[in-house]
């Protein structure tokens, strides 16, 4: 479609002769024909006059003619120019907010893939420590296990006061398991009400735990980066489209 036949066309749907709207625009009406029939191109002032006298605003004109328009002609007009670029401008902000979105789908998707193939923020490899009971403060770490190093030798010449001891030892343990997906050492000390307790690592009790974590977020993973790949795709076909 022209952009006199356009004219002509909203002339028509407004029920409006070529005198009556030549005189809304303050115009001859020999030289709205020659717009209508594609004779001339309207100034930008005249095309002012036109919308006004159509009651249209710009954006509204340029519905029915951008697309099906002839745009080398149509741009002849500075308004019609300015408002194709201003069209262009949003397009170009749209294809670059899109593939920087597809961008950062892919990027996410690897990094939750990864973090959830490598179990970076759910571990799973569960440790084991053991303490045997509680130890005042001027006791030694390992006393449960080599109390008799402490005993006196008058004790252990003494076989009721050496069986006394090792009974009060073993009445003292009150055994506590600790589990931990953070390795804490070999052993560490944690300080309890009544003194400290001493936790060795069981290096036969390192478990592994499957965590449901890191397979949602390697599902997630793929789910985000096959989106971004698709966002590009379409992306490309929609550019090469237009």
């Amino acid at each position: 479609m022209t952009l006199g036949q356009y004219i002509k066309q909203l002339r028509q749907q407004r029920a409006l002769s070529q005198p009556q709207l030549a005189s809304q625009m303050t115009v001859e009406q020999s030289y709205l024909s020659k717009l209508e029939n594609d004779h001339s191109i309207p100034s930008n002032e005249v095309f002012r006059k036109l919308l006004a006298a159509l009651d249209l605003d710009l954006g509204s004109f340029m519905q029915g003619v951008a697309e099906q328009g002839d745009k080398h002609s149509l741009t002849q007009i500075p308004d019609i120019e300015a408002w194709y670029q201003n069209l262009d401008k949003h397009k170009l902000a749209r294809r670059r907010s899109w593939i920087l979105m597809a961008l950062v789908c892919i990027s996410l998707g690897c990094a939750l893939f990864y973090s959830g193939y490598r179990t970076l923020f759910l571990p799973e490899r569960q440790y084991e420590y053991h303490s045997y009971g509680e130890l005042r403060d001027e006791e030694p770490l390992d006393l449960y296990t080599r109390w008799h190093r402490y005993v006196s030798d008058a004790d252990k010449q003494n076989r009721a006061d050496y069986d006394a001891l090792r009974l009060m030892y073993q009445k003292r343990q009150a055994p506590e398991r600790l589990y931990s997906f953070d390795y804490r050492g070999s052993a560490f000390v944690v300080q309890v009400d009544n003194g400290r307790r001493y936790f060795e690592m069981q290096p036969e009790r390192v478990h592994h735990v499957s965590r449901p974590g890191n397979a949602w977020m390697q599902f997630i993973g793929i789910v985000l980066f096959v989106a971004g790949l698709l966002a590009l795709l379409l992306e490309r076909r929609y550019a090469r489209a237009h």
